[in-house]
């Protein structure tokens, strides 16, 4: 009897775990830009919106990282159920999405934030800041 719960128990989380389609809801192209010029090879984090702001303050807390291509684009796609809920039932969100960038030591040098919502095909600009040259946010 305890043989049968246990593959009765397996059978429904399979069946559970199928019925959950990871599909691409919206995506955001991230420019990095340094001093006017575009930045290929650049790590660039990407944080949900849990806390806001600060928690891009480590890069440990990101939940996907691209490396920018020859054009300085990094390319993201968010899915549901992760990211985004699920549209092919009928919900649709706005949530806000923060994208980061590091120096060699580990302190953000960049940042910027945008609202999605499914169906959303979004660019951004992300501009790193010169450590000599601070911005006057």
């Amino acid at each position: 009897m305890k043989t049968l719960k246990i593959l009765f128990t397996a059978i429904v989380a399979v069946c559970l775990a199928s019925c959950i389609k990871f599909k691409v809801e919206a995506t955001v192209d991230v420019t990095v830009v340094k001093n006017g010029q575009i930045q290929p090879n650049v790590e660039v984090y990407r944080f949900n919106d849990g806390l806001g702001e600060s928690t891009t303050m480590y890069k440990s807390n990101s939940k996907d990282m691209v490396v920018t291509n020859e054009k300085g684009v990094a390319h993201f796609e968010l899915r549901s159920p992760d990211d985004l809920d699920p549209s092919d039932v009928g919900l649709t969100e706005t949530k806000t999405f923060y994208f980061a960038t590091y120096d060699k030591n580990e302190d953000r040098n960049g940042l910027v934030s945008i609202a999605v919502t499914s169906g959303d095909k979004k660019q951004v600009k992300l501009e790193i800041q010169d450590p000599a040259n601070p911005s006057d946010d």
